[in-house]
């Protein structure tokens, strides 16, 4: 769970984030890769630990996802990466 906090910390003052992260300077790049792998191995550890296929399982979420939004695919700005609801 702290590994989550520290990500999180990352993006609490920077607002939106573009695709690319132009603005950022190359360490923050690199520690926000070092915090991203921090979660993703304690994610992929903590699945095999409750015995869940983690790929399975976002698989599952991501078909669930468009039928309970399926607006989402329309408003998906493929250009920046970002998502609009409304």
């Amino acid at each position: 769970v702290g590994e989550v906090g520290e990500l999180s910390e990352i993006f609490q003052w920077k607002g939106e984030v573009p695709k690319g992260l132009p603005d950022w300077k190359e360490e923050e790049k690199v520690h926000l890769g070092e915090e991203l792998s921090d979660v993703l191995l304690y994610l992929v550890r903590l699945s095999d630990i409750c015995g869940i296929d983690l790929g399975k399982a976002a698989l599952r979420k991501v078909e669930l996802n468009a039928i309970k939004y399926p607006a989402s695919k329309k408003n998906f700005n493929t250009s920046n990466g970002t998502a609009h609801t409304g």
